[in-house]
């Protein structure tokens, strides 16, 4: 398993299947790069969408609906984390700015 990401509380790895393994506050995913896009899409939607009124963030996990509530201060790190993983792996350049 190669580590792309490991930082604490969140780690992403890639397997020999081609499988992304994303893990961050006891949530564990399993994704194939299509789906990680979606996955990143997803945060990138919600990052546009925070104010600096919320300490938390809600998000919405496709699987049984799961809800998971994260500080900000974790859900701007799984934002970063990421996209660093889209950059490096599939070249992707995000047009946000950190």
């Amino acid at each position: 398993m190669l580590s792309l990401y490991n930082e604490k509380p969140i780690s992403i790895s890639i397997n020999s299947k081609n499988r992304i393994k994303v893990e961050f506050c006891n949530v564990k995913m399993s994704l194939n790069p299509c789906q990680f896009r979606i996955f990143h899409n997803y945060l990138m939607g919600m990052s546009k969408s925070l104010n600096s009124s919320k300490d938390q963030v809600e998000l919405l996990l496709v699987r049984e609906e799961l809800r998971v509530i994260i500080s900000l201060s974790e859900f701007l790190q799984l934002c970063k984390a990421v996209q660093l993983v889209m950059a490096e792996k599939f070249g992707f350049k995000s047009l946000m700015s950190n």
